[in-house]
């Protein structure tokens, strides 16, 4: 949640499982802020993403009028500067 990961958290998920993998964002879409548009949401993703980036939208109710304009046309944007959409692990 928010990003963000305590040192014990880590240390009680590998104490639990050694061979679990933690996988942070780095891209925060801003979707979930009903003070923006869907415009801003994607001026921002636009601006952040780089080779190799999580971006993260929300699947909730909250985010849906941003989610719903934004994520259409930044995979559309993303896809014509010729950038790939994988599950984690793909390569």
């Amino acid at each position: 949640p928010y990003g963000r990961i305590k040192k014990s958290q880590i240390r009680k998920l590998k104490s639990t499982n050694p061979e679990v993998q933690i996988i942070m964002w780095d891209v925060l879409s801003g979707d979930f802020d009903t003070t923006i548009d869907a415009q801003a949401c994607i001026n921002n993703v636009l601006k952040h993403t780089k080779n190799g980036s999580i971006i993260v939208f929300h699947d909730s109710l909250k985010a849906f009028p941003r989610l719903e304009k934004a994520l259409p046309l930044v995979l559309e944007e993303l896809s014509a500067k010729g950038y790939r959409f994988l599950k984690l692990g793909e390569s």
